[in-house]
């Protein structure tokens, strides 16, 4: 038996037992509250099928129906899980034993569904800049990262997104890295679809560890080619009036490219400065070149965590920055949660993301 071979055996071990103990309460109870193990026979043959054959963590071929079946599954498990308890102590407190119990399983479902098929939430933000020029207060920054097109997130799908941000008009339009899975056989794609990005100063883009997972060289030259603009530690200036921004861009850490000081080298004195990078690691050397926004994506928010607390995520064993707005002096950065996934197509409490940053005079 290969080593290969092993690896797989063992991450399908390890993904097995812990669907298990994600299924294991929620089975449980529905067998004692139904009074039949009839939740534990439909259980198995829900998860056996994408189990069999998750032996890697990328995948090659689209999810099936059953994938999205078994994942929002899984994802509904969980959420009943931690409502469990809330349910059984409002049931002892006197609320009717029904409702309480459907009202939890109403919520579970409708979270698993949504785990699956929810599609990017548009979010909008405010950063306030010292010193910004009157010509630029008010303008308007659009944010995609981790679109990670492959299987998961075919070229239709990136292109729907990009359409998405194309109708709000935007100023300025920034990608902020991991545009693939990995591999070759979606470089032309994601090319295709970000190459349709449309805004008044144009669209730029940063490279992310999962572009390096291919020839990066061929994925810079495909989307230039198109028309984004990638930026591989330096900056270009955007003129609005008589008004100046600087827009640069850091290439990925993961294969030690990334080079801050060289990419803020060429910026005019006083020009206030978006910076794209993938890795949110970086922003202590932003605020310390006193850059005003930097954008970043890379934690996906964790793709799994507790919702609404984003600091109960996945996303803490990467960065201590794991999603949203941060601000740290006069610097700001923005941890973009991503429109794609990474692994298996899910999420849960950490949603898909399109972004709009509007600067604002402070």
């Amino acid at each position: 038996m290969s080593s290969r071979t092993r690896l797989r055996g063992r991450f399908q071990l390890l993904a097995t037992f812990l669907v298990t103990l994600v299924q294991l309460p929620t089975v449980l109870w529905l067998c004692w509250f139904t009074r039949t193990p009839l939740p534990l026979a439909l259980a198995v043959p829900v998860s056996w099928p994408y189990l069999r054959q998750l032996q890697t963590p990328w995948h090659t071929t689209a999810p099936s129906l059953s994938t999205y079946l078994a994942l929002g599954w899984w994802a509904a498990c969980a959420v009943f899980d931690v409502l469990m308890l809330p349910a059984a102590l409002a049931v002892q407190a006197g609320m009717p034993r029904g409702v309480t119990w459907g009202l939890a399983g109403a919520i579970a479902l409708t979270m698993g569904v949504d785990s699956v098929l929810g599609r990017p939430r548009l979010r909008k933000h405010v950063v306030r800049v010292e010193g910004l020029a009157p010509e630029l207060d008010g303008y308007r920054i659009g944010q995609i990262s981790d679109v990670h097109c492959g299987p998961n997130a075919p070229e239709s799908r990136v292109s729907s997104w990009v359409a998405r941000l194309n109708a709000l008009e935007l100023d300025l339009v920034t990608v902020t890295g991991d545009l693939i899975t990995h591999g070759s056989s979606h470089v032309e794609a994601v090319a295709r679809a970000l190459g349709g990005l449309r805004a008044k100063d144009g669209a730029f883009a940063c490279m992310g560890n999962h572009d390096y997972f291919t020839d990066g060289e061929h994925l810079v030259r495909e989307l230039e080619r198109r028309g984004v603009t990638v930026l591989r530690n330096r900056g270009v200036v955007v003129q609005r009036g008589g008004a100046r921004l600087y827009v640069a861009g850091v290439d990925d850490t993961w294969t030690s490219r990334d080079d801050v000081a060289r990419a803020l080298a060429k910026r005019p004195e006083g020009v206030p400065t978006v910076l794209l990078a993938h890795d949110p690691e970086l922003f202590p050397q932003a605020q310390a070149r006193s850059v005003e926004l930097t954008l970043s994506g890379h934690t996906h928010g964790g793709q799994l965590g507790v919702p609404g607390v984003r600091r109960l995520s996945l996303a803490r064993f990467v960065s201590r920055w794991t999603a949203g707005l941060y601000r740290q002096g006069r610097s700001w950065l923005y941890v973009n949660r991503g429109a794609g996934t990474t692994g298996p197509p899910a999420r849960l409490g950490a949603p898909a993301e399109l972004t709009v940053l509007t600067l604002r005079r402070a």
